[in-house]
């Protein structure tokens, strides 16, 4: 469920990454890239979806992209989604299910990509999939988080972003403007619905500082990372805390966070103090790190500052 360097995902998901999920254990950072004329094979929502791969790599420079194989490849991927999209809409419409009947989400957005490239929901309009709820309505989602401000001292901001951004790249966190923004207070909590296959995340900051990023303007700080009912992993979920961006950075006075939800934790603490069931930079590339949990709804709670 970590979101690996971009560079490298973007270029995995242009080469057709195909990798396999493993439910609830899934190498989370994994991609594989495959060579021109490989076959690509994704599974999407249950249904496979195959095509041959004709992308070569960018071209140099001045020369023309062969329109043949940039046309191939989106034909393929416009298929994948629309299959995948049909799916979503049967599955999201089921009776009984309290997200499917509860208010405030978008539409549903088709699914793309494969394992670490995986796109799924991300709400339209952009961002719907994200909502802030009151207390009295956090029954009636199946996928929620409570943000819980008991060990700050001021004022925090909490930005949620998508893993993908509109045009289903994967920079949601890059993003100049993110879905959702919830300011919270000492000793309160608010609280956030979230709808069915996001992957996505948040980090908390105080109101009087500005959203910490590094010079390429990726969102720095310790991040709370979330893959709620993912339907190319059958329905698992998972979550954890990530210092992978600030150990790159080289920076590690960023504000604690924990994550609990299933009888599982994942924490950081305060400046990179303790970390438990956690990502740092050395964990990069090791899947099922913080909460796995199987098909089912679930409510987490993410202690805003944490240090122990």
């Amino acid at each position: 469920m970590q979101f690996k360097n971009s560079i490298v995902l973007l270029t995995a998901l242009a080469a057709g990454s195909a990798v396999a999920r493993t439910h609830g254990h899934e190498r989370r950072h994994q991609h594989h890239e495959r060579a021109v004329g490989d076959w690509v094979t994704a599974v999407i929502d249950g249904k496979t979806v195959s095509w041959q791969n004709t992308y070569a790599g960018p071209t140099a420079a001045g020369d023309a992209a062969p329109a043949a194989a940039t046309t191939t490849a989106a034909a393929a991927v416009k298929e994948a989604a629309q299959v995948a999209n049909a799916v979503v809409n049967s599955a999201t419409s089921t009776a009984g299910s309290k997200t499917a009947t509860a208010t405030g989400f978008g539409a549903t957005t088709a699914p793309s990509g494969s394992g670490a490239t995986y796109c799924g929901n991300h709400g339209n309009p952009y961002g719907s999939n994200i909502i802030e709820i009151s207390e009295g309505d956090l029954s009636k989602y199946d996928y929620t988080i409570t943000l819980d401000g008991s060990q700050i001292a001021e004022d925090y901001d909490v930005i949620f972003w998508n893993k993908c951004d509109e045009k289903g790249l994967l920079t949601g966190f890059f993003g100049t403007s993110f879905p959702l923004t919830v300011t919270v207070s000492p000793n309160s909590k608010s609280y956030v619905a979230i709808d069915t296959d996001t992957q996505g995340g948040f980090i908390g900051y105080p109101t009087s500082s500005s959203l910490p990023r590094a010079l390429d303007g990726i969102v720095l700080g310790f991040w709370g990372e979330f893959d709620f009912a993912d339907a190319a992993n059958s329905g698992w979920s998972g979550f954890d805390v990530s210092a992978i961006e600030a150990n790159i950075a080289g920076i590690s006075d960023y504000p604690g966070l924990h994550i609990s939800g299933d009888n599982q934790s994942s924490f950081i603490t305060t400046g990179l103090g303790a970390v438990s069931n956690a990502y740092t930079k050395a964990e990069t590339d090791i899947g099922g790190i913080g909460g796995n949990v199987a098909p089912g709804p679930l409510a987490l709670t993410a202690i805003l500052n944490y240090s122990g």
